[in-house]
């Protein structure tokens, strides 16, 4: 079979060049601007009313700030499509190369497979060729020669002729799980992290303003296998702070300062539905869509349950005190609401009733992370803790000293670990044991004065400032940030 090689050259350079058109460079105005607003916030008046120089500064920039053009969602799909025909053609082109080596992989399973590597093939395309014939995300693999791990970018018969030539099978193949995570930071940016290494391993760049912050007003889907931005909802009219992306079907919830909740279909990139009934922010939302359900909670003191099939609200819980964190257990239909106040009650959907208060938190409860089936519970707060609590006795089992106020959280409930955001860092707990495993630095000038974890943990460069949002482990090829 005869590999005609120019039209792999054609595939590459048209995936090449619909990713680098997609691909958004970072506003550099903006960050001029933004360093100098830093600088002269501390020596300057402030503006008009309440409103901050830097806070000027920003508002009459962003109203310069050119928009930026949605990309549909057939362009992503082109995208995933070139990526398909350049590997298909690229292992066509390896069945026909008479300088390449049949090769078997296994793996301890017992499952292996045998196919010709090309002359210049790397490990990186061997590992995409072995993620199409296992079904494993290529992320996963980690790919052996002689005990020696290959690496992406090495040639694998340049480097590795003598051992590809031996009896099968020539390789094996590991899968492993790689703890990641990704943050989203005011510094304008997204990042993917390798927990296990304390490294960020890629930098989203692509909106125009901090994320989850007013001047930009869309909402971007990340491709975080290629790192880059393949599509951008505009949401001007409703400057969406919190969002819950059900991937499966395709819908995202979000709730803004408008006081109001939006239902988008994020492949057409259009709101389907509108959901009103709060007078305050929308702080906190989760979406349900198998059972068209969906909780909220605002500024306005209350959570909402609502009906997404038919834009209703269904079941209204008074807090009391503004809403800042929720959290909900569809199957045994409970929920957790966090306050400004510092208490945390848990409420049953069904009756509406507040099944008990957890008190301990001294300041604002900023997030929260239910386990009925474990009749566990964890919440960060302003008060620069991390707490476990036991329920239904609403006792409170460990006390996590974050030594900074923690604004965001994510939690991995099989591996027993959290990680908690602040403004100054990225702490990641194990909870069961206490102890803090590692730090990822939020801000580049904050010197480390803390005493939560030894001098010998260790630390990872990462945002400029702070961290608003995190997502740990995701198993997703792609993610929403929202402005």
């Amino acid at each position: 079979m005869e590999c005609p090689k120019w039209r792999l050259g054609e595939l590459e350079k048209s995936y090449s060049d619909l990713a680098l058109k997609l691909h958004k460079p970072t506003n550099v105005k903006y960050t001029l601007m933004w360093g100098f607003g830093n600088t002269l916030h501390g020596c300057l008046p402030r503006g008009l009313g309440n409103e901050s120089f830097l806070d000027l500064m920003r508002r009459l920039f962003g109203k310069t700030e050119k928009k930026t053009k949605p990309c549909s969602a057939t362009v992503r799909e082109e995208l995933c499509h070139l990526r398909r025909q350049a590997n298909r053609q690229r292992w066509t082109c390896w069945e026909s190369d008479t300088a390449g080596v049949e090769v078997e992989v296994a793996m301890m399973s017992g499952r292996s497979w045998r196919f010709i590597i090309g002359n210049g093939a790397k490990g990186g395309e061997v590992k995409e060729r072995l993620a199409e014939l296992s079904g494993i995300h290529s992320t996963e693999l980690s790919l052996l020669c002689g005990g020696v791990q290959l690496q992406d970018h090495e040639v694998l018969l340049a480097t590795y002729a003598e051992a590809l030539n031996k009896p099968p099978p020539q390789l094996q193949l590991l899968r492993i799980f790689r703890p990641s995570a990704i943050s989203c930071s005011t510094d304008c940016t997204l990042k993917i992290w390798d927990l296990e290494k304390a490294t960020c391993v890629n930098t989203l760049r692509g909106h125009g303003d901090g994320v989850m912050s007013l001047t930009d007003c869309t909402l971007r889907v990340w491709d975080l296998d290629h790192g880059i931005c393949v599509q951008a909802i505009q949401v001007a009219e409703h400057p969406a702070f919190c969002l819950e992306f059900d991937h499966s079907a395709r819908r995202i919830l979000t709730g803004s300062w408008d006081n109001n909740l939006k239902l988008w279909d994020s492949e057409l990139g259009v709101c389907v539905g509108t959901l009103n009934g709060h007078s305050g922010m929308v702080k906190a939302v989760r979406l349900h869509w198998p059972n068209h359900k969906a909780i909220s909670g605002s500024c306005d003191g209350t959570l909402k349950l609502w009906n997404t099939e038919r834009s209703t609200c269904t079941q209204t819980f008074e807090h009391g005190e503004e809403v800042w964190a929720v959290d909900v257990d569809w199957i045994s239909s409970t929920a957790l609401s966090g306050s400004m106040d510092a208490s945390i009650c848990y409420w049953n959907l069904k009756s509406g009733a507040c099944l008990g208060t957890l008190v301990g938190h001294t300041d604002a409860v900023s997030c929260l992370a239910l386990r009925w089936s474990e009749g566990q519970a964890l919440s960060a707060s302003w008060d620069k803790t991390v707490r476990l609590w036991g329920l239904p006795n609403a006792v409170c089992l460990a006390v996590l000293q974050n030594g900074h106020a923690v604004t965001t959280m994510s939690v991995d409930w099989v591996h027993r670990t959290a990680l908690a955001g602040s403004p100054e860092a990225m702490r990641l707990w194990n909870f069961e044991t206490q102890i803090c495993e590692q730090v990822l630095d939020g801000h580049l000038d904050v010197e480390r004065k803390d005493s939560a974890t030894s001098p010998t943990t260790p630390v990872s460069v990462g945002h400029d400032e702070a961290v608003s949002f995190l997502v740990m482990n995701s198993s997703e090829s792609f993610f929403f940030g929202l402005m």
